[in-house]
């Protein structure tokens, strides 16, 4: 029977080592899940963390969308503005160095502008002062407002007064 023990003995060593083997599989597939599902629960809260910051990104952006598209219709309209207000102070200086260019008998019925164009409608009590007001404009001090002098229309009613009509494109 000795041999009989010997196998029973030896089968129950065997059976204890695999016990043993078996039970520290275990403990470290446990350790290993616990692991895992540590490193996961800390991934999942980042990347909530990251949606979240993410859509307040988003929001943000939006908002700035808005203030930007605001900023380019102020920026158009201003410059828009600058424009007509550059047109209108050059208008000024343009009126006054045209007093000193009209004769005394030469008035004015219409002024018209157009870009760069103008279009003068008046009348003169002589064709001399017409002709004295035409000289002035092509002189050197009317080519610095006036330049391109047409004389589009020239007449007299029965009274003698002279109509007429001048086009010339302003010197910026």
């Amino acid at each position: 029977m000795p041999a009989e023990e010997k196998s029973a003995e030896s089968f129950e060593n065997l059976y204890k080592k695999v016990l043993v083997a078996a039970s520290g599989f275990l403990v470290l597939v446990a350790l290993a899940t616990l692991i895992i599902l540590g490193v996961s629960s800390v991934l999942s809260a980042q990347r909530s963390d990251l949606v979240t910051r993410v859509e307040q990104s988003a929001g943000t952006i939006e908002g700035l969308k808005s203030t930007e598209e605001l900023e380019v219709v102020v920026k158009q309209k201003v410059a828009a503005a600058d424009k007509i207000l550059m047109a209108r102070s050059s208008l000024g200086d343009v009126f006054q160095r045209l007093v000193q260019l009209v004769p005394q008998g030469v008035f004015f019925t219409d002024m018209r502008f157009s870009g760069v164009k103008v279009v003068i409608s008046g009348r003169a009590k002589t064709s001399a002062d017409v002709a004295g007001f035409i000289t002035q404009l092509v002189s050197a001090r009317g080519n610095e407002i006036f330049s391109g002098v047409t004389v589009e229309s020239l007449s007299s009613d029965d009274s003698g007064i002279y109509s007429f009509v001048l086009s010339a494109q302003l010197v910026k």
